[in-house]
């Protein structure tokens, strides 16, 4: 019955903030992504926003972060860092953060973590880093690739892939999607196109030519069957890049700040070549194109 339930509310919440949306046309935020911490394992080259001891927060202003945006009226949340998993706060752990969230009512809750820390938080969504074959994604996320899997395999919860493309992983993503598929623990695949300050992007990402030929290579594999989270809106949206951003529906917390759609909306450089697709499909989605708005119930 309670299971019953919470479905129940849900699919309210979802019709609530459709009348919201596109009945009424307000520009509410719904989705809250929370930056709990920015201390992390791991040392990613592309990654420039970890360890520095900005955006750790205690837990009374967790509660106070994950109360306003309720409050508000977000109803999904999606929990980062740095690495989420290692967030402590005296006794309490990323576990109570998420327990808080619940109780608010928040309907659906992932949470963005790199793998390598057991996934035993039971009724949420993980989403994991994997940024290619195990020889790529050690080479760039370190000699994690087994580890991440053993956590994947005994997860409480599903877990979606996701893989960062850029330059390192682009000419083997084919065979990452393979091996990733074949190995059966993963509910799908996300991507993100290398997204940073343009010198980076130059040196590691993918611009023009490119970017084209990697998002046709993606959605070559989606209509293959590979279970790839793209919508036909959303990677055409991707490749002409015309979609509407920042997204008004989109809230992050960063330290002592709220953001509209992500921490990049103050850099028109960054945000002009965006490579988020779930942002992309988001954006789409609320654009009433079929596809988008398919792709994003099937998900969630």
């Amino acid at each position: 019955m309670a299971r019953r339930n919470s479905t129940l509310n849900r699919y309210l919440g979802y019709i609530a903030f459709a009348f919201a949306t596109f009945v009424l046309r307000r520009k509410n935020p719904y989705l809250f992504i929370l930056v709990i911490n920015d201390k992390c394992n791991l040392d990613c080259f592309y990654c420039s926003s970890k360890n520095t001891g900005k955006y750790d927060l205690g837990y009374t202003s967790v509660r106070s972060a994950l109360s306003a945006a309720y409050g508000r009226g977000c109803r999904a949340l999606v929990i980062t860092g740095g690495e989420p998993m290692m967030w402590r706060d005296r006794h309490r752990a990323i576990h109570d953060a998420v327990a808080y969230a619940k109780r608010l009512g928040f309907h659906d809750i992932a949470l963005f973590t790199n793998g390598t820390h057991p996934l035993d938080i039971a009724d949420i969504t993980f989403i994991v880093t994997i940024d290619g074959t195990k020889e790529i994604h050690d080479a760039i996320r370190g000699r994690t690739y087994d580890a991440i899997l053993a956590n994947v395999e005994k997860s409480k919860s599903p877990v979606i892939a996701s893989i960062t493309l850029s330059k390192t992983n682009a000419d083997t993503v084919e065979k990452a999607i393979r091996e990733i598929d074949r190995l059966g623990g993963f509910a799908g695949i996300t991507f993100n196109l290398l997204t940073h300050n343009p010198d980076v992007v130059a040196r590691h990402g993918l611009l023009g030519k490119e970017r084209h030929h990697m998002l046709d290579r993606m959605w070559a594999l989606k209509r293959q069957g590979y279970p790839i989270i793209l919508s036909r809106a959303a990677y055409r949206a991707l490749k002409s890049n015309n979609w509407r951003r920042p997204i008004a529906q989109i809230a992050l917390k960063a330290g002592n700040r709220i953001f509209t759609c992500c921490r990049d909306v103050d850099n028109p450089d960054i945000c002009r070549n965006c490579g988020y697709s779930s942002c992309a499909e988001i954006s789409q989605a609320l654009a009433c194109k079929p596809s988008a708005i398919y792709q994003l119930l099937k998900t969630i």
